[in-house]
């Protein structure tokens, strides 16, 4: 069929038409995207019963005023219209898309998949003022879409590096840092002060609030202990456009704290998981400091991936591994799973409620908890083992800082 060819002013009046739907400009400015008093943002979920997702939403909703009624999981909740007072001027805020991205598989967190959806987010709504993320590979998903409209503000979280790259570029807004390798280094910590068997009372401060016994020094960020939850949790910090050259290009090696030292304790052998071999944030900040930390605690590590779906993709790596590991790092998939690595454990270890087995749990990245989204207290309580914890980050103050960063953002804008 012969190509039918459309005219040189036929395809201008309809580059202006193009024009006129996306809101009368072919990039985002602050005066279009303020002047009708209603800012619209779309939320990129990284997975609906993750606790440091819901703990992000809850952040951003809590900033921009779009919380309604408060339920156990934030992710669960529907959005209401919001208010928000910017130099004085009082906006409506509209969250008018949100979904979970979760690949065809099962993987949630999902780079690739947020890239489709912020393409059919945009098709759908061309006005949109601005998009938030529960991490940064989605954001980067997001920045990826074939209509991205240029300078349109996007905010993730985690500081990976190529997010970093692109708050210097000028096309992700901001990011919430981890404090990864503070996290790497408590992580170890704990693991190490429960394989030398401190005691309960010490697991928690030797090398936190006090210096090692054991020649591992004092990481230098504050932790805080959390009694019932079981949990050691460091702060997060923003990076933004302000201060991303102070870690734009930083490799694994220049985050390192110089106050944690090589201990004196026998080398032990430890059996570490990873949810997925392709998440971003694991694999490019996570595991290269582990990689740098293993010697300095004195451990040989064996280092297992899973495929980001399917929990038997690390618990049958665990049931076929040896029964010698002084202790166990986990990264589970679903964080409702904690009590099925806590089962084989035990099972491994001959650990029993009459006799506890003295070789720890270390949960990691992926807090347990109960189906409707809270911390799972009642299995870190397990009368099997004698030290069970989790070490990260605190997610609440995570997701509020986030929060606080898009609306620090908007009111600076002219």
């Amino acid at each position: 069929m012969k190509k039918r060819l459309i005219p040189l002013v036929a395809l201008g009046l309809l580059g202006a038409v193009l024009t006129s739907c996306s809101g009368g400009s072919s990039s985002w400015t602050w005066a279009n995207a303020s002047s009708d008093g209603v800012l619209k943002y779309c939320l990129l979920i990284g997975q609906i019963d993750h606790n440091d997702s819901a703990a992000r939403t809850a952040g951003i909703r809590d900033a921009l005023g779009t919380r309604g009624t408060v339920a156990t999981n934030p992710n669960t909740e529907s959005p209401v219209e919001g208010s928000l007072k910017l130099n004085g001027t009082t906006y409506k805020v509209q969250e008018i898309e949100h979904a979970e991205q979760k690949n065809t598989a099962g993987a949630t967190w999902d780079q690739q998949t947020a890239t489709s959806t912020a393409e059919t987010w945009i098709n759908k709504h061309p006005d949109v003022d601005f998009f938030v993320s529960n991490n940064d590979g989605m954001a980067m998903g997001a920045l990826g879409a074939s209509n991205w409209i240029k300078d349109l503000p996007v905010f993730g979280y985690d500081s990976n590096a190529d997010a970093l790259q692109a708050i210097n570029d000028g096309k992700l807004m901001g990011t919430i840092n981890q404090n990864a390798s503070a996290q790497a280094a408590g992580i170890y910590m704990v693991a190490r002060n429960c394989i030398d068997d401190l005691g309960v009372d010490n697991v928690y401060k030797e090398g936190f609030s006090t210096t090692s016994t054991k020649g591992y020094g004092k990481i230098s960020s504050a932790y805080t202990y959390h009694t019932g939850d079981e949990s050691l949790l460091v702060d997060n910090f923003a990076i933004t456009k302000s201060n991303v050259s102070s870690y734009l290009g930083k490799e694994a090696k220049d985050l390192i704290d110089a106050n944690v030292t090589k201990g004196t304790t026998a080398k032990t052998k430890v059996w570490q998981s990873y949810y997925s071999a392709t998440d971003n944030f694991l694999q490019s900040n996570m595991l290269p400091l582990f990689n740098l930390y293993k010697d300095t605690f004195n451990f040989d590590i064996t280092a297992v991936q899973g495929d980001g779906s399917s929990e038997s993709s690390l618990l049958d790596k665990l049931e076929a591994s040896s029964n010698d590991f002084g202790a166990y790092i986990v990264n589970m998939i679903k964080t409702t799973d904690t009590s099925l690595f806590l089962d084989k454990i035990a099972t491994k270890t001959g650990a029993t409620a009459d006799k506890p087995t003295n070789v720890p749990v270390i949960f990691w990245n992926r807090q347990g908890t109960k189906a409707d989204g809270t911390v799972d207290q009642a299995t870190m309580s397990d009368a099997r083992f004698k030290y069970i914890y989790y070490v990260g980050f605190d997610a609440n103050q995570g997701g509020q800082l986030q929060g606080k960063m898009i609306v620090d953002w908007l009111a600076a804008q002219k």
